[in-house]
């Protein structure tokens, strides 16, 4: 669901919250003969009606020609209508009416701007107005000062109701700000607390459960997934000749490039200490031999103070591609024996161990 959904839900709730506390007065109004019964009963059966109606169209293919706001104003406005009618029909103006307009102003003022709340409010002081007219001009037996007393209070509670909702949406709309900083905040402390903090790499747990989703996933629908285990050469002996400032350096220098060759939907991480891990959805063993030889051309592009007569970055790299059953620490092994065959044949390459097990070397020899 999204949230413009569950927005329109939370709409449809507290309209529905409305309908209901209207029918309760209405029916709590008739027991203590505040009401006409028959009055109480056609009153529900209207609201029902309005409900539903409202409900279907909602529902139906027109409901996208109405903005949210605009269908919120029809809804009231339609009560409004209701309400003038029952006062109406109720014939000696009974105080409970009044009530139920602030209802609907209520529901109204969490749902509405100011000027729509007070277009309203002037709607229904129109039609509670000639409401009374009607019922005087027809004879009936209506206590004028009241009357004229009650409207006057209502005109008054639709002018604070309409004030109060300039405030109502000034406070809901920071507290949708803050609710958003919030959610960016727990991002952000998210990606923290799964980074290293030197590198700004995944660190070595984050690597091991991601590891584990990719293989559940390849396993699951059959896709290819590789991985590289990438050590950077000759760290130490930038920390002995530079000092362990310039060591950082070279990591965080060698970390950007390596990240920088990987794609979007690839993973990247600290396996420890200068030793990082690359895992490759979707890609098999020749594509993530591909995607190494990126990695180290891109690192062996990066410059650092001359140490024993090198000057730019070099890693070497071994490549495996998951077999099936395979958990994590097995594919990892044979991703560090291409490593270690790299190692040995020099350093600054790339070495895959084949289906056979035996190292495939690429690249720099």
């Amino acid at each position: 669901m999204t949230m413009h959904d569950a927005g329109r839900w939370r709409r449809a709730l507290l309209g529905i919250a409305s309908v209901a506390l209207t029918a309760l007065v209405l029916v709590l109004a008739a027991v203590l003969d505040l009401v006409e019964p028959d009055l109480a009963v056609e009153g529900c059966l209207a609201l029902f009606a309005l409900a539903l109606a409202f409900y279907g169209l909602a529902h139906s293919r027109y409901s996208s020609r109405f903005s949210d706001p605009g269908f919120v104003s029809a809804q009231i406005a339609a009560a409004f209508v209701l309400l003038a009618w029952l006062t109406y029909r109720a014939e000696d103006n009974p105080a409970v009416i009044p009530v139920l307009y602030l209802v609907a102003m209520l529901y109204g003022m969490l749902q509405l701007d100011r000027t729509r709340l007070a277009i309203l409010a002037m709607l229904a002081a129109v039609m509670h107005g000639t409401a009374l007219f009607m019922l005087i001009d027809d004879g009936r037996r209506i206590d004028l000062a009241a009357a004229g007393t009650q409207f006057g209070a209502l005109v008054l509670a639709f002018a604070w109701f309409t004030y109060a909702a300039g405030t109502v949406l000034r406070l809901r709309a920071r507290l949708s700000e803050a609710l958003g900083r919030l959610h960016d905040l727990g991002i952000e402390a998210d990606q923290r607390a799964s980074r290293d903090p030197l590198t700004g790499v995944y660190h070595h747990r984050h690597l091991m459960d991601a590891l584990e989703r990719e293989i559940a996933r390849a396993e699951r629908i059959d896709k290819p997934l590789s991985i590289a285990r990438v050590d950077l050469d000759w760290l130490g002996s930038v920390n002995q000749t530079h000092g362990p400032a310039a060591g950082d350096i070279a990591l965080r220098r060698f970390t950007e490039a390596a990240a920088g060759a990987l794609r979007d939907v690839d993973v990247f991480g600290r396996y420890g200490g200068k030793e990082f891990l690359a895992l490759m959805p979707d890609t098999d063993l020749q594509g993530a031999i591909i995607a190494a030889e990126r990695i180290r051309a891109a690192v062996g592009r990066e410059p650092v103070p001359e140490v024993n007569g090198r000057r730019h970055l070099s890693c070497t790299l071994g490549v495996a591609e998951h077999r099936k059953g395979e958990n994590t620490r097995l594919v990892i092994g044979r991703a560090e024996a291409g490593l270690n065959f790299a190692k040995a044949a020099g350093r600054d390459r790339v070495i895959a161990l084949g289906a056979d097990g035996r190292p495939t070397p690429t690249g720099k020899r």
